[in-house]
């Protein structure tokens, strides 16, 4: 049996909690639309943010067991009136997106989230989404793997 998505993305949002103490984090949860540019204004107030969304799932076959890799990306995101780079690299009042994304890989990869039958998480990449008005976002992409178990045909 595996976790559906819901499970896993609470799973990575309580992993990265510490981070509101640690590092400031005004919000870790669930995406959903916070940085969409039209609404910047919205976007400014809630950094520094961390949001997990899932990104798709590919399936390996064998027989009538499939085992799963479902993937999940953070949008990681800081903003300073000093700048785009005082937002990638922090300054006195925030940790910026270089530092966030370091401790978000330091929490999740190779981890398996308390979730038994998980593979622990890989880490696949780090990627630049949107610069602009002193603002810093970046994806940061992994996967894991879980077997599910289909009855026959």
């Amino acid at each position: 049996m595996g976790y559906d998505i819901e499970q896993l993305e609470d799973a990575v949002i309580a992993a990265l909690a510490q981070l509101k103490t640690s590092l400031g984090v005004r919000e870790i949860k669930s995406y959903g639309g916070e940085l969409e540019e039209a609404d910047f204004k919205k976007m400014v107030a809630n950094c520094p943010a961390i949001y997990v969304i899932y990104g798709g799932s590919g399936y390996k076959s064998h027989g009538a067991r499939k085992v799963e890799s479902p993937g999940l990306t953070l949008f990681v995101a800081d903003r300073t009136l000093r700048g785009e780079e005082e937002a990638r690299r922090g300054g006195a009042n925030n940790p910026g997106t270089y530092r966030m994304l370091r401790e978000c890989r330091n929490l999740l990869a190779g981890q398996s989230l308390g979730l038994p039958d998980l593979a622990p998480l890989e880490i696949l990449r780090d990627t630049p989404v949107w610069f602009g008005n002193g603002i810093s976002i970046y994806a940061q992409d992994y996967e894991c793997a879980q077997g599910h178990l289909y009855p026959s045909a």
